[in-house]
């Protein structure tokens, strides 16, 4: 299983990425480029980079949405879209495990794009008009004041996402490599982790999910979606054995269930907390129900 080294060593990926991010947005809105681009596709200029940035990372996404007047609707619609830490899992259980075509992926990002926009429609509008750039002028920016806004930023973002993301690391692993008597064990399935797991197995039992493996597989992808397959991939006599309704559960669930904490504490940061656990249940409702749907619908015709 994924060492507590391995998952603080996702953090530190985001920290450079988060500056980076927050330089260039601070270019493009100051010397507004992004206001001549938005204009020239005739799309609302507040919501062109981050879904645009949602395919790669949701984290990132969120962020580049801060000074969004519309933010808190396009959170909900970058929160349902699979990322590419997200992928790798998609790909392993869909073309390795049932051996499905290569277009199933596109498929379920499809799907996904499609369910968004119904939550974009149904969700109150903003109402305010100026959502285009009129008469935007290019110059040059002030570059020590983005340096500047860009450090600022990226620090609080840094103090927030790292408390967060490195306690639960620290807990989740140790759950994993101590028994309830805190003997260090070397077969994960005796962990308290795995007992945990196996407590909530009757939870999941109406969407077939109730192997603690996959359960497992599922509090490490709220951490960081990469650490899912790897979990998986250290259990293959229990992977092989999945029935096609419950890898297609599970790809549901793993699809539309809450973000990793970063994208997480990055929604909470600039939508604050509310916002926040509104899309974590959100998205843990409508993974649950899909999931349910879907395996009961595979379980009748399979």
């Amino acid at each position: 299983m994924p060492s507590l080294l391995e998952i603080l060593g996702i953090l530190l990926e985001f920290i450079p990425q988060v500056f980076v991010l927050y330089f260039i947005l601070a270019l493009f809105e100051k010397s507004g480029v992004l206001g001549k681009f938005a204009q020239f596709f005739h799309l609302p200029v507040n919501n062109v980079l981050p879904i645009c940035l949602t395919f790669n990372c949701t984290t990132m996404a969120i962020c580049a949405a801060r000074d969004n007047p519309y933010r808190k609707n396009l959170v909900y619609f970058l929160s349902l879209i699979p990322c590419t830490a997200q992928l790798p899992l998609l790909t392993f259980l869909l073309l390795t495990v049932i051996k499905f075509p290569l277009w199933s992926i596109f498929l379920l990002y499809f799907v996904a794009i499609f369910i968004g926009i119904i939550f974009l429609l149904i969700l109150p509008r903003n109402k305010k008009k100026n959502e285009y750039y009129q008469n935007v002028i290019v110059k040059w920016p002030n570059i020590w004041e983005c340096c500047c806004d860009t450090l600022k930023q990226t620090i609080i973002f840094a103090k927030k996402i790292f408390i967060a993301f490195a306690v639960s690391a620290f807990v989740i692993v140790f759950l994993a490599r101590f028994s309830f008597h805190f003997k260090f064990v070397s077969n994960p399935e005796e962990s308290i982790l795995f007992s945990i797991c196996g407590f909530f197995t009757p939870l999941f039992t109406p969407i077939g999910l109730n192997q603690p493996v996959v359960i497992c597989a599922l509090l490490f992808g709220i951490i960081a979606k990469e650490a899912a397959v790897s979990v998986l991939l250290f259990f293959p006599n229990i992977v092989n054995v999945l029935t096609i309704p419950v890898v297609l559960s599970l790809v549901t669930f793993f699809t539309f269930y809450p973000k990793c904490l970063a994208a997480q504490t990055a929604i909470n940061h600039h939508c604050g907390r509310k916002t926040g656990w509104k899309v974590f249940f959100m998205n843990l409702l409508l993974a649950y129900s899909l999931s349910f749907v879907v395996y009961n619908l595979c379980g009748f015709f399979i």
